[in-house]
C-alpha cells in the first residue's frame, strides 16, 4: 500500500460523505420542482441597468402550486405600457403554459421554465442549485427584464 504526502484518508472520506449530501439535497429539490409546489423567495434583484438591490426588506415572491403561478416581487427598472394606478411590481396571478423542467444530474442544476399571460404575458426562467439557490428571470412585453437571486422552499400550508 503506497501513500501519498499530505493525503489523508479521511480527506477523501469527507469529500465522499459531502458529495452524497449534495446529491440527496439536489434530488430533494428536483422532486420539489416536479411536484409543482414552491415558492421562490427573491432576496436580491438585478435590473438591467444599475447596481443591484438587497430585498431584506422589501422582498417579493413567485408561488407555484398546482399550474397557477402567483407573483408579487418588487420591479426596477424601464416600464413600457403599464396600467395606470398598477402596484408598480411585477405582480400576476394565472396558468403557467409551457412548463418546462430541464435536470442537468452532473452539474446539479434544474432549470424551470414557464410563461403565464395575464395583462401581460410573462416569461419565467429559474435556474436552481442542489440546495435551492435560484436565479429567476422575468421577461415581459411591457418592461425590461429583470433578474431575481433567492431560494425556494415547498410551500407550507396554510392554517383554515
Amino acid at each position: 500500500m503506497t501513500f501519498l504526502p499530505g493525503l489523508n484518508v479521511s480527506d477523501f472520506a469527507g469529500e465522499q460523505e459531502e458529495k452524497e449530501k449534495r446529491q440527496k439535497q439536489y434530488e430533494e429539490i428536483l422532486a420539489l420542482v416536479k411536484s409543482g409546489q414552491f415558492i421562490f423567495e427573491a432576496t436580491r434583484a438585478f435590473p438591467q441597468s444599475g447596481p443591484s438591490i438587497d430585498l431584506t426588506t422589501n422582498y417579493g415572491y413567485l408561488k407555484v402550486t398546482d399550474s397557477v403561478a402567483t407573483a408579487d416581487l418588487p420591479y426596477f427598472g424601464r416600464a413600457y405600457n403599464v396600467a395606470y394606478g398598477g402596484k408598480g411590481g411585477i405582480n400576476f396571478s394565472g396558468k403557467a403554459n409551457e412548463i418546462k423542467i430541464s435536470e442537468s444530474p452532473e452539474k446539479m442544476r434544474i432549470q424551470y421554465s414557464f410563461e403565464v399571460k395575464d395583462r401581460d404575458v410573462f416569461k419565467i426562467m429559474m435556474e436552481i442549485g442542489y440546495d435551492g439557490d435560484t436565479s429567476l428571470s422575468v421577461i415581459s412585453n411591457d418592461r425590461a427584464s429583470i433578474r431575481y437571486s433567492g431560494k425556494i422552499s415547498a410551500v407550507e400550508e396554510e392554517d383554515p
